[in-house]
């Protein structure tokens, strides 16, 4: 969002914050963009972006053509103005022959004329494309990205990354020397004039992360995998959700915060929130099937999502010991929440208990009195009288 002026509601009292520092970014997440194999969700639990999730990666057993294009017309800006009103375009795992020569031209036209940032995460079908994959450098994005294409090479060997330039923010902001391995990476070279931030620590030395200016915009390419794949390993470092983060605002050319350890409580707790959250309205549609009243707990919930909005407002402010503070309270909140929602199941699921034993015991002393009734007492039948042959 390209304004000056930030906004947030909190319990109805609409809070402005004017300063550049405070603008939500609006990322247009293109290609394998599943919360189940992708980093969207920490991106999305960032306060600071605003996430466009654009399912785009087209290969066996992603999406069809069909299913790609029905996604741009539903997701993306109807017209270049909207989409210039944007901030960062991220292509992950993306063929180049997906999209269509209009928006090849409107990415590029804004990362050069608008101020849109680029990102292009790796994957066999990024950058030089693999097998019938093409390769980026046949379009308008391929000039504009950090480095240069190689076309249809990848690598599958294990690496790790070695650190170019160690003074640079995103570098010195995460503990390199503790990531993990990767699978592979998409050959590619140097470009003259762009920011080599890491390689690989192959033999090749291949560029691994690389940035550069580019007209009124910024790019910057991750020369592997962050899902699946090559990236298996990477998703379990514990900094992993810290780094998707963190190289979105290095994209953008926002500041990087420098405090490691602050930084992954705060992240930790954006993340804790948001699945405490999904548990307990899951919990609470559970209890509401077996007969429950609800409605008192579901209105309760709107106070814990004050206290996540305050925090969410502080985070903007770059007060991120306050912003932890309040994710503690909105948490403990939801506990006392979660808490009184086991108690009414407990409730609710004592009558069905009670009902199913009524039921239960009613049939046995049906079934015994039928029992009784025909093989103890036989009141329906008669004896039936001894009688002797003759022979």
């Amino acid at each position: 969002m390209k304004r000056g002026m930030a906004v947030w509601f909190v319990s109805g009292i609409v809070l402005l914050q004017a300063a550049a520092g405070f603008e939500i970014a609006t990322v247009y997440y293109l290609g394998d963009c599943l919360p189940s194999s992708s980093p969207i969700g920490y991106i999305s639990d960032d306060p600071a972006l605003y996430v466009v999730a654009v399912p785009a990666t087209r290969h066996q057993g992603w999406f069809t053509q069909d299913e790609v294009d029905r996604a741009l017309r539903l997701y993306m800006p109807r017209t270049y103005d909207q989409l210039a009103e944007g901030d960062l375009i991220l292509l992950s795992d993306v063929r180049a022959d997906t999209l269509s020569t209009r928006w090849l031209t409107w990415f590029s036209r804004g990362i050069v004329e608008d101020g849109l940032s680029l990102m292009m995460i790796g994957g066999i079908l990024s950058f030089g494309g693999y097998t019938d994959s093409p390769s980026w450098g046949m379009t308008t994005i391929g000039p504009l990205l950090p480095v240069e294409l190689v076309e249809r090479e990848t690598v599958d060997i294990d690496w790790r990354p070695e650190i170019v330039t160690p003074e640079d923010p995103l570098i010195s902001a995460l503990p390199w020397r503790s990531c993990p391995h990767f699978g592979g990476y998409n050959r590619v070279g140097r470009k003259e004039g762009a920011k080599l931030l890491a390689t690989t620590n192959d033999k090749q030395r291949n560029p691994f992360m690389a940035f550069s200016n580019v007209g009124t915009g910024r790019s910057f390419a991750f020369c592997t995998d962050w899902t699946p794949g090559w990236g298996v390993e990477f998703m379990k470092w514990d900094y992993y959700p810290d780094f998707t983060v963190y190289s979105v605002y290095y994209s953008l050319g926002r500041r990087v915060p420098q405090d490691l350890q602050l930084m992954h409580r705060v992240r930790a707790e954006f993340v804790g929130y948001t699945m405490e959250r999904s548990v307990l309205v899951s919990l609470l549609d559970f209890v509401a099937r077996l007969g429950g009243n609800t409605v008192p707990l579901e209105n309760e919930i709107s106070s814990a999502q004050v206290e996540r909005e305050r925090a969410d407002a502080l985070y903007l402010e770059q007060d991120y010991e306050g912003c932890l503070e309040a994710l503690e309270d909105a948490k403990a909140e939801l506990k006392r929440i979660s808490e009184d929602s086991m108690r009414v199941k407990e409730r609710a699921l004592m009558w069905i208990w009670m009902v199913e034993w009524l039921v239960v015991t009613a049939t046995a002393m049906v079934c015994g009195f039928v029992l009784w009734t025909l093989m103890v007492k036989r009141r329906l039948y008669r004896e039936v009288s001894a009688t002797r042959s003759r022979s």
